[in-house]
């Protein structure tokens, strides 16, 4: 809840001015002199301040300056009566974000106070996100057509549509962040903000002044209140990546906030109430730490509302034809080439184990569309590794499912006749996938 400051000499529009921002939903105090209002902002920082121009002991510009070096982000909306603009634009020199004639109507400084309040918040927003692009993800960016990631698609469009806290689990690289925008993306708060932390990078002091922020004087360095990222995401949705590196003394914190919605900045006394929805992601096994005593079954309950699970890139092989177009499309763009994969890449690729997942697929496609001198990119151009393990052993899972897929399409084949648009019909798959199959299957295993 923001903070309002009124100071002016005129007690009944001053307190009129609290009645009606209390209605609007803000903490409001009025002030009939700038004594009193200097020392309580010096105590406890409001967010927007209102200052008449003049007052009975200060000149109202003076009131302006002490305030700004208190905060510096502090909005001050200075009160004139007419014939005072030369002073009024002096006072906007000078800090003021506006200033506003008597006499008003109410709903002209409502609104200009919305104003204010959305431009403060851009503003707050803006600082924590500086030096990091976010990019909307709209549902479409899952690229694939394999069973798992339909039903992956299947289960973000109906989960996006409600409130509950989402966790999210997964492989490193997978793509759990591309769900979580994509929850956000298809729910009702799309407009408003996806903000993210990493929970792994940062000691454990820092991510509970990132995540709830401070008031002025809470610890040495707290020279000016800070806004937290809960905070911040207010109507929108906050992402918590690597939760399960979440530090064991913070967890009951953000359990309280979990359940109740509310949260004190550290060192203030007032609870704050805000709107947001929680998505959390994690590669590890958070039962297992359970279990181990380093992750605490409450918090892990209380995440664990809506539980999502990304599939490894190994699990989902033939949507690897797609990513590959996809990404090779966007690289040959970046890079200013025209470019294509030889068919035996493809091959490689759909073989690889990829630990890395979707990830190192991307960085991979990305190294050889800039290294890349000719048109297409050919096995030559690959990593030995990934060459090499294209050898399946005699004996291994892989070669067990190869032949099964085999026994599977030389069914399909006699029910059809040797007609391999039947064969494909019957598998559920295009022509062009059968063939393709039939050709690794023969390369690999023999005719």
């Amino acid at each position: 809840m923001l903070t309002i400051y009124i100071l002016d000499d005129e007690k009944i529009l001053a307190n009129s001015l609290k009645l009606a921002f209390e209605d609007a939903g803000f903490n409001a105090k009025s002030f009939y002199l700038a004594e009193d209002f200097l020392k309580a902002a010096a105590l406890s920082e409001p967010d927007i301040a209102l200052i008449d121009l003049k007052l009975p002991d200060m000149n109202g510009i003076d009131v302006l300056k002490a305030v700004k070096e208190l905060n510096r982000d502090i909005e001050v909306i200075m009160i004139t009566a007419h014939g005072d603009i030369n002073t009024a634009i002096t006072a906007i020199k000078s800090g003021a974000y506006d200033f506003i004639n008597k006499p008003f109507e109410l709903d002209e400084m409502l609104h200009l106070i919305s104003k204010c309040v959305a431009e403060k918040k851009s503003k707050q927003e803006i600082e924590h996100l500086r030096n990091k692009a976010y990019k909307t993800t709209g549902i479409g960016k899952l690229i694939g057509n394999s069973p798992k990631i339909k039903e992956l698609l299947k289960t973000i469009k109906l989960v996006a549509e409600h409130d509950s806290t989402v966790l999210i689990t997964g492989e490193s690289g997978s793509g759990k962040e591309l769900v979580a925008k994509a929850l956000h993306n298809e729910s009702l708060r799309k407009n408003e903000k996806f903000i993210d932390i990493n929970c792994s990078s940062m000691p454990e002091h820092l991510l509970e002044t990132e995540l709830f922020g401070y008031e002025k004087g809470a610890f040495t360095d707290a020279k000016h209140r800070k806004t937290g990222l809960i905070e911040l995401a207010d109507k929108g949705t906050l992402f918590l990546d690597e939760i399960g590196d979440m530090p064991l003394a913070l967890q009951p914190k953000l359990l309280r906030f979990l359940e109740n919605k509310t949260f004190r900045r550290i060192g203030g006394k007032e609870e704050i109430k805000v709107d947001v929805r929680i998505v959390a992601a994690t590669n590890k096994n958070l039962k297992q730490l359970v279990e181990e005593g380093k992750f605490r079954s409450d918090f892990y309950y209380r995440l664990n509302i809506i539980p999502i699970e990304v599939p490894p890139l190994r699990h989902r092989i033939q949507d690897i034809p797609y990513l590959c177009e996809y990404f090779l499309d966007t690289y040959s763009k970046k890079f200013g080439k025209s470019l294509k994969f030889d068919k035996e890449v493809i091959d490689i690729f759909i073989h690889y184990k990829w630990p890395g997942n979707v990830r190192e697929l991307k960085n991979i496609i990305e190294r050889l569309a800039l290294l890349a001198t000719d048109e297409c990119i050919t096995k030559d151009m690959l990593p030995s590794e990934m060459i090499e393990s294209k050898q399946v052993e005699v004996g291994s899972l892989d070669f067990k499912l190869l032949n099964y897929e085999k026994q599977l399409i030389e069914k399909a084949l006699e029910e059809s006749g040797g007609i391999k648009q039947k064969a494909a019909e019957i598998l559920g798959i295009s022509r062009h996938s059968l063939k393709r199959r039939i050709a690794k299957i023969n390369e690999i295993l023999g005719s």
